[in-house]
């Protein structure tokens, strides 16, 4: 009697079909991660791209604020806040110029979408601080870029008068010293009185896809 070469011939159908089966389901598996992850990347180079305009935007704001003040500060006219312009002749306490802060309602909040800081809940901050009006537009993508001017003093007015206090820079003499190795505070060349004040200048840009960047520069004339 003739056996057959393969008894469990009929046992074994099927089987080939579950593993290619599976094998395709874990190469599909595999190619969704891979374009995932590829998206992921995308998107990521497209977010810092997009910050990168926000940053080139906002320098250039900064240097516009500076010019501004460079024109001005020859006058009285940076003695009192000038609210269209987002200048403050005054520091503002608690100031928040990125609105992130949380849990203090005593804040300065910067109105910088202009909506009279509906961004906020009303009881979370205790003044809304109008920067400038007119957002300007800058760059090839077009970033909208605000800024608000603070010198740093404690009262609006003439920084000459007593009863305005203002940040000023350290000077000193750059005139050789007769006593080598002493530096003395009596010292009438290290006692030059300056009159320029610091001004914090603060702008917001933001651009596609809600891209937001706030910088701070610290300046003096």
């Amino acid at each position: 009697m003739t056996r057959p070469l393969h008894p469990n011939r009929r046992a074994q159908r099927g089987v080939s079909l579950v593993f290619s089966l599976i094998t395709l389901v874990a190469l599909s598996l595999a190619a969704v991660a891979l374009i995932r992850s590829v998206d992921t990347g995308a998107t990521i180079l497209g977010n810092l791209s997009f910050k990168q305009d926000t940053l080139l935007a906002a320098d250039e704001a900064s240097r516009r604020a500076i010019s501004w003040l460079d024109v001005n500060r020859g006058g009285t006219t940076l003695n009192a806040s000038i609210e269209a312009q987002g200048y403050r002749a005054m520091t503002v306490n608690g100031l928040d110029a990125t609105g992130t802060r949380t849990g203090d309602n005593t804040r300065a909040v910067v109105d910088w979408n202009m909506n009279d800081c509906e961004d906020h809940p009303s009881n979370s901050y205790a003044s809304c601080i109008k920067p400038l009006a007119a957002a300007m537009s800058l760059g090839p993508n077009d970033v909208e870029a605000r800024w608000l001017i603070v010198r740093v003093c404690s009262a609006t007015g003439d920084p000459t008068l007593p009863s305005v206090a203002c940040a000023r820079p350290i000077t000193a003499s750059a005139a050789p010293t007769a006593e080598k190795g002493e530096m003395n505070y009596t010292d009438p060349k290290l006692q030059q009185i300056v009159l320029s004040q610091y001004f914090r200048v603060i702008v917001r840009a933001r651009g596609a896809r809600n891209t937001v960047s706030v910088t701070e520069t610290l300046v003096h004339f």
